[in-house]
């Protein structure tokens, strides 16, 4: 045993390279001639490192690695091919036109329920015409309460005007003698004419608003000289209802 070699090498790694060295040339030729242990060769630094993932051959042995884009393009491919991951496919083509409103092939839009139509408002019957009043009025012939009713507006009439021509002739008969100036006289004379009238064309207002409300038609409350005409001949009309019916 060498123990100077031991304190030169104390932790033994010249012996460790040496039995390594031998070790490779007991795996070589025998007849190949044994290196200088003074230059040890590249294969036996090799040979003697741990880590190395080379065999105890002398033949290099390649080693394969996998590149990363290759790895990725694999992992892809099976993510693509897996059931799992595959999306469904639709069963109708996708039309980037569906939510087009004016695109034929977008379903119809439902139709909008339509609006009941207004009832028709009734037509006044004060607008008719004489004419249009005829057909009603002849069946108002046998509403024996509205005859009635026109049979009391008549004799109020009636006892109107008696009232009224018995006041002015009494006013006439007096006139010169309670108003002796003639001026005074026709002043009188133009307020009591005035005063008649207007208590006449009250009359005939209370009897336009009576009809009215009773259903004639052609009768609205008015003071046009058309339409006055117009209602004295369907006043006229009813009045021969009245005399029939009496």
């Amino acid at each position: 045993m060498d123990f100077t070699q031991n304190k030169d090498d104390p932790h033994g790694v010249q012996r460790l390279l040496g039995i390594l060295r031998r070790q490779q040339d007991s795996s070589s030729s025998p007849s190949a001639p044994a290196p200088s242990s003074a230059a040890p060769s590249s294969s036996s630094f090799a040979a003697s490192n741990p880590f190395s993932t080379s065999s105890s051959s002398t033949a290099p042995t390649t080693t394969t690695y996998s590149h990363p884009e290759s790895d990725a393009a694999v992992r892809r491919r099976t993510y693509n091919s897996s059931s799992k991951y595959t999306p469904t496919t639709a069963t109708d083509p996708f039309d980037p036109y569906s939510f087009n409103p004016f695109s034929t092939s977008s379903p119809p839009l439902p139709a909008p329920i339509p609006t009941p139509p207004k009832p028709a408002a009734p037509r006044d019957l004060s607008s008719l015409s004489f004419a249009e009043s005829l057909p009603i009025l002849s069946t108002l012939s046998s509403d024996r309460t509205l005859l009635k009713r026109l049979s009391a507006l008549r004799t109020e009439q009636h006892d109107l005007e008696r009232r009224l021509t018995k006041d002015y002739r009494q006013f006439a008969a007096t006139a010169d003698k309670q108003y002796p100036q003639p001026r005074a006289r026709r002043d009188e004379d133009e307020r009591r004419r005035k005063d008649i009238l207007r208590r006449w064309d009250a009359c005939v207002k209370r009897q336009q608003e009576e009809l009215r409300r009773a259903g004639v038609p052609g009768i609205r409350v008015t003071s046009e000289k058309r339409e006055c005409d117009k209602q004295r001949r369907i006043v006229g009309v009813l009045a021969e209802m009245m005399d029939e019916g009496e």
